[in-house]
């Protein structure tokens, strides 16, 4: 009985305000203990990878810092880079210049009527390939045929008068000498036969220009060539006086040329290559590298277009094949001159630095050395040097990135397409010191 009446306190327990303390620090000492339990775990990376200690004899942990430092240097100096080197070579490189340039007829004829008339006869369809000469259209051309028959009939009539005046004269001659007839009637007779013969000379002028007019109502083809859209049919009246493109249009298809223009900067270049040797041209399509038509550089505009500081160069294009379209846009490639004996090497060995071109120069000890370079050209992805570098030395063309100046390489040849094997840039490919 007595037991029931002691509090809680009295024997010891501890109140709710000491419960709730102790839970609070309970969190705060267990959320650092979950957190740094987690991250060990999630990412081991963070363990200590240092050796067990206690399985080494003393002596091996009294290595010093002067012993440690060499060989963390021998580990970083334990790779050479492998790179890629192309041997400098001495041939004969031609120069060009590639322009975009135009596909154009040498010539092109617009037919139009030379008279006036109905077409009664059509020989020509559109598209139709035609040779000087051959009848295109005719013309209704009975007016001028009887304007013909017409003035034939006059010269034989004035013809006939002739002879008449011819026997006046004669006789009036002979009464003259007889003393009589009068000489005043015998020049009326000679002014009546040079009368007549001057008609008679009309006549056949007239007959003439009638043929002439008449030759106009058969139409035919001036040039060779494809004939383009037929503009008319046969019932139609044409007119010397219609505009338009005409009946239709014949151009020439072989041979062609191809026209562009080039900076006047280049002119002197042009100039040299007419001047030394027939300038070959070679036509490409664009965006393809196949060879369809060549020809020769035969026209330089005699000025320069001072609105756009450009001059008009030709070339003549055989076409015997039909490879050619006037209007085409190709790609023109201009031979200029060649440069004889030239040192090259492949293009992506060529870097820039601040002092200009250089490439990395492999030595026979397997060193690399920034070479200067003097680069005279470039054709397609090959580079001309002028000085630098002679026939016979290997340069880097691939795996320059991570190169310095005196840096031990292993090399590997280029293959014989001129495209370099991949060199790893990150040095994975790397080759040990040790072999």
């Amino acid at each position: 009985m007595v037991g029931r009446g002691i509090s809680a306190e009295a024997l010891g327990a501890p109140s709710k305000e000491e419960k709730y303390l102790m839970k609070r620090i309970g969190l705060v000492i267990a959320i650092p203990v979950i957190v740094g339990v987690g991250s060990f775990l999630a990412y081991p990376e963070l363990r200590a990878s240092a050796p067990d200690t206690r399985a080494l004899p003393s002596a091996s942990l009294s290595v010093s810092n002067s012993d440690a430092a060499p060989a963390g240097k021998r580990r970083k100096g334990s790779a050479i880079p492998l790179v890629v080197v192309a041997e400098a070579k001495a041939e004969d490189v031609p120069v060009t210049k590639t322009v975009v340039g135009t596909i154009e007829p040498v010539d092109t004829v617009a037919i139009r009527p030379q008279i006036d008339g109905v077409v009664i006869a059509d020989n020509v369809t559109d598209g139709q390939m035609v040779k000087a000469g051959d009848v295109l259209f005719r013309l209704d051309d009975r007016a001028i045929r009887a304007m013909i028959d017409k003035d034939q009939a006059q010269l034989a009539k004035d013809e006939a008068s002739l002879v008449a005046a011819n026997l006046d004269l004669s006789g009036a001659q002979d009464l003259e000498k007889r003393h009589v007839d009068t000489t005043q009637q015998v020049y009326q007779a000679e002014a009546a036969v040079k009368v007549l013969e001057a008609s008679i000379a009309m006549d056949k002028a007239q007959i003439e220009a009638d043929q002439v007019q008449l030759s106009y109502m058969t139409i035919s083809a001036p040039i060779d060539g494809r004939v383009g859209v037929v503009n008319t049919s046969i019932g139609n009246l044409v007119r010397t006086a219609d505009t338009g493109n005409g009946l239709l249009t014949i151009t020439r298809m072989k041979p062609l040329r191809v026209s562009f223009t080039v900076a006047e900067s280049d002119l002197p270049a042009f100039r040299g290559a007419v001047a030394d040797h027939p300038a070959n041209v070679q036509i490409k399509l664009p965006g393809s590298k196949d060879t369809i038509a060549a020809g020769t550089l035969n026209f330089i505009d005699s000025s320069v277009d001072t609105a756009s500081g450009t001059v008009v160069l030709k070339a003549g294009l055989p076409n015997d094949d039909g490879a050619l379209w006037p209007g085409q846009y190709v790609t023109a490639i201009v031979d200029l001159s060649v440069h004889k004996n030239a040192t090259t090497v492949p293009l992506i060995a060529v870097q820039q630095g601040n002092d200009g071109s250089f490439v990395f120069l492999v030595h026979a000890d397997k060193t690399v050395a920034m070479q200067p370079v003097t680069l005279a050209t470039t054709v397609g992805d090959i580079a001309v040097i002028a000085s630098g570098i002679k026939p016979g030395d290997q340069v880097v063309v691939d795996g320059q990135l991570h190169l310095q100046d005196g840096a031990t390489v292993h090399t590997t040849l280029a293959q014989a397409s001129g495209t370099p094997p991949p060199a790893d840039k990150d040095n994975s490919a790397s080759v040990e010191a040790s072999r």
